[in-house]
């Protein structure tokens, strides 16, 4: 069926002609500023690149001069124009006169912190904003092309003035390739002439980007090692110039004490040296340490890789067993699943039916898919759990995911022929319905 000559649309609008909708757009731009703007910057834009630069230094000059606060209504009006102007300069812009372009870029993104001063960006919009903004920098940088001088104290200028908000931090990862291993020492130097402090996230990341190991350590203290995160940081970089001794002394004087649950971050770090010291056994020793702490198939694959023959199976068929006598359910199901090990994953699931916790969705979902097929009984189980869970806990939103996961328990019924003791498809609805039969909103979805 057509659309309606009424209906909102391009081929309606255009067949109005040129004449009335011209007489529109000036109407509808009456009394509004913004419109007025994007209009003079659109003819602009149709007449040549000065002109449409020429519109847009007028406007950020505006913008960077105004001191009014903006509120949640004006951030929003703001926001609007100024992906527009993002749009305009990354478009025919860039196209048809790159260092215009890439100078309205750099104008563009100097614009946050005067806008940073004049709101509470609570949402987060402005500043993921100009994050693009930075991110799409490079594309103009690579287009104008500058000298790795200029695009060097351009940098540094913004760095060292302009970055209260810490919104240009990403400069040095944004331009890295551009700047290449010269630009990158001169921005060092221009920072360091600025008074840049040496133990700042800029000059970190510029010791990563040039690959020097000894100033990227430098720029934590002592007691920052001491941050799992951070050893790992730094052991990752020594290891990659080669200085595993370093490496394995950095992680190993890492106090967890309160913090095992963190010890994961430093494991791969940890072997990969002890490998490059050629202390195999320990780095094997280590590999096991860390699949039975976290059940983690990638450490286990290692293991038996690097066993000598005919071992392999008989500590995979070990591992196996310590994953079942596992205490975490979710973690030895997540493992079984992963490895994959869908036979025993099942066992694992019907050995306690009623201990799975239906608020793993994000597990148990997944985890019925990959089991209905060969395994129907265990993910009829799991997808038991997740309705109950649902119902039990009044957790309305789900209602509709409940009511998709017991239509695939009544598909799955008709599929398993031993139930194990459970109460089969039939006698679960019914004790739905008698526990849970006042959710009325659950058994609408059900009817739909």
């Amino acid at each position: 069926m057509p659309a309606s000559r009424t209906t909102l649309n391009s081929r309606n609008l255009e067949a109005l002609g040129a004449a009335q909708l011209a007489a529109l757009l000036l109407e509808l731009s009456q009394g509004h500023a913004a419109f007025k703007r994007r209009l003079r910057l659109a003819l602009a834009a149709g007449s040549s690149a000065a002109e449409a630069g020429q519109e847009l230094r007028k406007r950020f000059r505006s913008i960077a001069q105004a001191r009014t606060y903006l509120d949640s209504a004006k951030r929003k009006t703001l926001l609007g124009e100024l992906e527009g102007h993002l749009a305009t300069i990354g478009g025919n812009l860039t196209a048809d006169n790159p260092t215009l372009a890439h100078e309205l870029h750099w104008q563009l993104l100097e614009l946050a912190e005067g806008i940073f001063d004049r709101c509470h960006d609570g949402s987060g919009s402005l500043a993921s904003f100009f994050a693009r903004v930075l991110h799409q920098l490079g594309a103009t940088v690579a287009a104008a092309q500058p000298s790795t001088g200029q695009l060097a104290d351009r940098i540094a200028d913004g760095l060292a003035e302009n970055n209260s908000y810490n919104q240009l931090d990403g400069l040095v990862v944004a331009l890295k390739e551009p700047l290449g291993a010269d630009g990158l020492t001169a921005l060092r130097e221009a920072l360091a002439a600025r008074g840049l402090p040496e133990r700042s996230a800029v000059m970190l990341a510029l010791a990563d980007a040039l690959g020097d190991v000894d100033s990227f350590m430098a720029c934590f203290q002592a007691h920052e090692l001491q941050w799992p995160p951070t050893a790992a940081a730094v052991a990752e970089r020594l290891l990659g110039a080669g200085r595993a001794a370093e490496a394995l002394a950095v992680l190993q004087a890492v106090d967890l004490t309160g913090r095992e649950w963190m010890a994961g971050l430093l494991s791969d770090g940890h072997i990969q040296a002890l490998e490059a010291l050629g202390q195999m056994e320990q780095a094997q020793q280590l590999r096991w340490q860390c699949f039975t702490a976290e059940l983690n198939p990638r450490h286990l694959r290692a293991y038996l890789a690097r066993l000598p023959a005919f071992e392999d199976a008989e500590a995979e068929e070990r591992a196996l067993d310590l994953v079942l006598a596992d205490a975490d359910g979710p973690g030895a199901l997540r493992f079984l699943l992963a490895w994959p090990e869908l036979r025993q994953a099942a066992a694992l699931v019907l050995a306690e039916p009623n201990r799975w916790d239906g608020e793993e969705f994000g597990l148990y979902g997944p985890a019925a898919e990959q089991l209905e097929v060969s395994q129907p009984l265990a993910a009829t189980v799991l997808l038991r759990a997740m309705v109950v869970f649902a119902l039990e806990a009044a957790r309305t939103k789900r209602y509709r995911y409940a009511a998709e996961h017991l239509m695939r328990c009544d598909a799955l019924a008709a599929t398993i022929s031993d139930w194990q003791q459970l109460p089969d498809h039939g006698q679960f609805c019914s004790w739905l319905r008698q526990r849970y039969g006042r959710r009325s909103s659950f058994w609408h979805q059900l009817a739909r």
